[in-house]
């Protein structure tokens, strides 16, 4: 039997789902009935991944995974210098698997997670990073560290309990260790307390910890952390980070000389746009979702007050397009940004399909944590 959908936005989310079981492609239709209906038939599953695994992003993927499993020559994203591309590079390539609907115990995921554990930590052939040197470690820097991308990649392929218990990777402490980096920012007074400047440059203070997008990924997708205390801290927690000032400055990772752009650390930086505003494309419909499947978005006044502007833009019709400027590149994907998982974005009720399922997820789990 489906799952009975909440009273208190029930008309919104039928309006949505009847509209993607209508026109969107297998992925979508395939998410919508098992993640959210809760039903999905063996056979039908079946039938859909196959129907998934023929598309052309999907092939591309498939296609640049070695005998060991990994994907591509490259880990984190695109490389033209290791011939990397969009899709074909293990960090990407794997996140996209899973958001197009592919479980954690597919051949090609398994056998993909797997091969993490078959290199070395830092197998430089495979990741291309250097390992840290004494005294510093993988969680020396602000939003900087291999730990950070092949943890998130792994939990979000649905394999956080899977793993060895022997494994070198250990996801358990990888998920406290985000939970309490976003608890840092309680012990500021304001952003600018953590960052010293450098030359022209603003950079955080060496041993700071700052929350950024592979820490918020962490959580979002997995459960180990979650109690009603930990939620608590991260609603806090979260609070915090929206209360500071956004000057838009950019704030650096100073590490042994070099400047480097954290990996989407929410600092200085607006951590959303606002839907009232309609200037607001993937980037807000991807983190409303991860605020909400961490069960905050009704704790964190930002976030309800957000969610609550979307739930009134809901027309009968379901014509959100007009509320989000997503551009026709915003199709593409990297380590740090994906939502569309429509085959391609060549019609508007496509583009739109993409949309209406993250604003479908987004209602789905605010309200499921609510």
């Amino acid at each position: 039997m489906c799952q009975a959908i909440g009273a208190s936005v029930k008309p919104a989310k039928e309006k949505i789902i009847d509209f993607l079981l209508s026109h969107a492609g297998p992925s979508i239709v395939l998410r919508v009935k098992k993640e959210i209906l809760s039903c999905l038939s063996s056979a039908e599953e079946n039938d859909l991944l196959d129907r998934i695994l023929q598309e052309k992003n999907v092939q591309t993927v498939i296609q640049s995974q070695k005998p060991d499993g990994w994907f591509g020559n490259y880990f984190h994203g695109q490389s033209g210098k290791f011939g990397a591309g969009m899709f074909d590079n293990m960090e990407v390539g794997l996140r996209y698997l899973a958001e197009k609907g592919f479980p954690p115990d597919n051949e090609r995921v398994a056998k993909a997670v797997n091969s993490f554990l078959a290199k070395e930590p830092y197998d430089y052939a495979a990741y291309r990073i250097k390992q840290p040197e004494a005294p510093d470690t993988d969680y020396t820097y602000t939003a900087y560290g291999l730990y950070l991308m092949r943890s998130s990649v792994i939990i979000r392929a649905g394999h956080e309990c899977r793993l060895p218990k022997n494994a070198f990777i250990d996801l358990k402490r990888d998920i406290d260790f985000s939970l309490k980096t976003f608890a840092n920012a309680l012990n500021y007074a304001g952003a600018n307390d953590a960052i010293d400047e450098r030359g022209k440059k603003l950079c955080f203070k060496p041993g700071t910890r700052w929350a950024c997008m592979y820490d918020l990924r962490m959580l979002a997708h997995s459960q180990g952390w979650r109690s009603e205390k930990n939620i608590s801290l991260l609603a806090g927690s979260v609070s915090r980070l929206f209360s500071f000032p956004q000057s838009g400055e950019d704030v650096y990772t100073y590490r042994k000389g070099q400047f480097i752009s954290p990996a989407w650390a929410f600092i200085h930086k607006p951590i959303l746009g606002s839907i009232k505003d309609k200037a607001v494309g993937s980037t807000w419909l991807d983190l409303m979702e991860l605020f909400a499947r961490c069960g905050i978005v009704n704790q964190v006044s930002a976030l309800k007050s957000e969610y609550e502007s979307l739930l009134a833009l809901i027309d009968g019709g379901c014509n959100l397009g007009a509320n989000f400027s997503a551009k026709r590149s915003e199709i593409n994907w990297s380590p740090y940004y994906g939502i569309a998982i429509e085959e391609d974005w060549k019609t508007v009720k496509k583009k739109r399909c993409d949309i209406l399922f993250r604003v479908l997820l987004i209602i789905h789990y605010a309200e499921r944590h609510s």
